[in-house]
């Protein structure tokens, strides 16, 4: 998303040149470099922590239920 808003300098444009001419194996081989964490502001982390609780919790009454009704 972020990319696409991106304008085309000159060094993107080279640089997609210059992977049009790699073979797949090189490409997939340039493909595979870790990326950097991003860096998250405070408020961000706790917000992913508590939807990942979240889904824990509603995980597990979807679980219960299921299991509740089987009787």
């Amino acid at each position: 998303m972020a990319r696409s808003d991106q304008r085309q300098t000159p060094a993107n444009e080279e640089e997609e040149d210059l992977v049009d001419f790699l073979e797949p194996d090189q490409l997939a081989v340039d493909r595979s470099r870790p990326v950097p964490r991003y860096p998250l502001a405070a408020r961000t982390r706790v917000l992913l922590w508590v939807l990942r609780v979240f889904v824990l919790v509603v995980g597990a009454m979807v679980i219960y239920t299921f299991f509740s009704q089987l009787s």
